[in-house]
């Protein structure tokens, strides 16, 4: 139920339409060209002016929102904005994601007492981001209360809102399953160093046992190898996967993309240790040109995570081929 509500809600904060997909574009690339949000807010707001775009606010709301430009996205709000349940819900998330968790829960509770729809999803979306104020301001002591099933849903919904040391601490009270709980959460949240350093304070994911978590765990270790370019490595525990779990497709691809970029690599070393003849060269181009568009065909299946805008902004490198 938890996952559905999770779902409904989520479905709020994708752009609707083709305006708003372009501003998000455009204040993405503003981002990537280092300007602060501020400047962003602005260029954005300037640009829906003049293209006469209907509800402004409440776009430029929606756009900063899953840019993660959340203080500047607080700094927008105005009270007519928030006659919408999803744009309260937005609004709720904003203020824990900058810090102002008791805000938050003061907001969510007034919420509650004057909501006038009965949207799918919308009250228990809010309880459990009023759960998670809770817990954010009573630094995780109530954890002897929450069972673990709670607890574990608890850790994504935390690292989500940027409450990492939060989570940490929820994480902390269980065994490797509840670790590799927070791992996951961590990395597809984009804080994929802070991931890593976490990761190797546990034993190998692939000895850990035959549940999907470990497995999605050790993949989360073959892909960040992938990404360094460490592919026989990689290599390694993608093909134990794929023994471990036959469908695991995801393994199977991470498997060939390291086959695909090792031989690449190999091709690139011959050319500057053998300096081949024209002809050979030309095959060689030829090869290298197979293998490259094999691995354009291969990402195209989306088999590595991908990153939210928003998640990008947590990410501490980059590969632009695997960002949304």
């Amino acid at each position: 139920m938890n996952e559905k509500c999770e779902s409904i809600m989520e479905s709020a904060i994708v752009p609707s339409t083709q305006s708003e997909q372009q501003l998000l574009q455009f204040g993405l690339s503003l981002h990537r060209s280092h300007r602060n949000d501020e400047e962003i807010a602005t260029a954005l707001m300037d640009l829906i002016e003049q293209d006469k775009l209907t509800d402004g606010k409440k776009l430029l709301f929606s756009v900063l929102y899953q840019l993660g430009a959340y203080r500047s996205a607080a700094g927008v709000i105005t009270p007519e904005l928030l006659h919408e349940e999803p744009m309260r819900l937005m609004y709720a998330e904003t203020l824990i994601h900058i810090g102002n968790v008791e805000q938050a829960a003061s907001f969510i509770q007034e919420c509650m007492k004057t909501k006038t729809q009965d949207e799918v999803g919308f009250s228990t979306k809010m309880n459990q981001l009023f759960e998670i104020s809770q817990l954010q301001m009573e630094g995780g002591c109530l954890l002897d209360n929450i069972p673990f099933s709670r607890l574990a849903a608890l850790i994504g919904q935390a690292v989500k809102y940027g409450l990492n040391e939060l989570a940490f601490k929820l994480a902390s009270s269980g065994d490797n399953y509840l670790q590799c709980l927070f791992i996951g959460a961590l990395y597809r949240q984009g804080y994929n160093v802070a991931a890593k350093n976490h990761l190797t304070s546990l034993p190998d994911p692939l000895t850990l046992g035959a549940q999907r978590i470990f497995q999605q765990t050790a993949f989360i270790s073959a892909e960040m190898l992938h990404d360094e370019e460490c592919y026989a490595e990689a290599s390694r525990i993608f093909k134990a996967l794929v023994k471990q779990a036959p469908d695991m497709a995801e393994a199977r691809f991470g498997a060939a993309s390291c086959y695909l970029h090792e031989t690449m690599n190999n091709l690139f070393r011959r050319i500057e240790l053998y300096h081949p003849s024209e002809e050979e060269r030309l095959k060689i181009d030829k090869y290298l040109e197979t293998i490259q568009q094999s691995l354009l065909i291969m990402n195209e299946s989306n088999w590595h995570t991908l990153w939210s805008p928003a998640q990008q902004r947590n990410l501490q490198h980059h590969r632009s081929y695997h960002l949304n």
